[in-house]
């Protein structure tokens, strides 16, 4: 009896292994992570450079321009002012026979008045480094002189004979204005012709 159900149960359990499909272990597969999708960015209508590119600034200007100082106009040569001026226009030498004279020297004188008031008895006198006897015409005489005047008197000293003569000569006036002026040497005057025309003439002065 015991023998026949131990036969039936082996019998059974043969039969159950036979129609049971035994499932094996599950093995889930390993995917592995797909690489990611490549970006692609637009490209660049220019490509950078590898030459770096100088910058240009913008011409510097300043913000307040000063104007120049226009340069100072040359003028003419400053007029004297509130004074008596003396020039010698020209000096010569001659023979003087009628006060008795060998050689004497004439110097012409031109007296100016800018002293802007009228002048009289303007007075000049003449001297020379070599002067010899007292001459009659060594001092000459303007009765008067009016402001803005000039006048030209001629002027003569006994001196050497043919030596060269510095002169010098000194001018007053009643109203006590006085100048003086000399030269060096009167043959670097020289004579020119028209000088005589023009003593103890008054003329205004240009």
């Amino acid at each position: 009896m015991i023998g026949t159900f131990l036969v039936f149960t082996i019998l059974f359990f043969l039969a159950a292994c036979g129609g049971i499909n035994v499932p094996l272990a599950l093995v889930t597969p390993v995917v592995s992570p797909s690489s990611m999708p490549a970006i692609l960015s637009p490209t660049p209508s220019l490509m950078p450079s590898s030459t770096p590119t100088p910058t240009v600034l913008p011409a510097f200007r300043p913000l307040t321009e000063v104007p120049s100082t226009p340069p100072a106009t040359p003028t003419a040569a400053t007029t004297p002012v509130v004074r008596l001026f003396l020039d010698i226009s020209g000096c010569n030498t001659s023979l003087d026979v009628t006060h008795g004279m060998g050689e004497v020297t004439n110097a012409y004188l031109v007296i100016y008045n800018y002293t802007g008031a009228e002048l009289t008895n303007v007075c000049a006198t003449l001297s020379a480094t070599d002067e010899g006897r007292l001459h009659p015409d060594k001092t000459a005489c303007a009765s008067s002189l009016p402001t803005g005047y000039r006048i030209m008197l001629k002027l003569t000293v006994d001196t050497g004979y043919e030596q060269d003569t510095a002169i010098q000569v000194e001018a007053n006036s009643s109203e006590g204005f006085s100048a003086g002026h000399q030269v060096a040497s009167c043959r670097e005057l020289g004579f020119p012709g028209w000088i005589s025309l023009k003593v103890g003439i008054l003329e205004p002065i240009p």
